[in-house]
């Protein structure tokens, strides 16, 4: 007897944490997702992607590093405020002045 409570228990709390858990993970899962179809959607727009970071949290995008033009600052948060799910971006890009190239 003692052992079917024992095992009702753990089957009750493991089936009220693996939602918690997996849902955690989800979240983790949908940002890393966002970030990744931001980055798709600017280098399809035409902005230099091979200094800038995108990071997301709940729909909230932050842009860092430099773009090779000035250009490129706006047309990157046109791009990723295109993107379904982004809800504001962070733009925190900067142009290079022309010296991406050179090192």
């Amino acid at each position: 007897m003692k052992t079917v409570v024992a095992s009702t228990l753990v089957l009750l709390m493991a089936g009220a944490i693996a939602p918690a858990a997996y849902a955690q993970s989800d979240t983790q899962l949908t940002d890393k997702q966002l970030a990744h179809d931001v980055r798709v959607a600017e280098a399809r727009s035409g902005v230099g992607m091979s200094h800038v970071f995108v990071f997301a949290h709940s729909g909230r995008v932050m842009l860092i590093g430099w773009v090779p033009e000035l250009e490129h600052v706006s047309r990157a948060e046109r791009s990723a405020l295109s993107v379904p799910g982004v809800t504001s971006v962070d733009n925190r890009l900067s142009p290079d002045g022309g010296s991406l190239g050179s090192h």
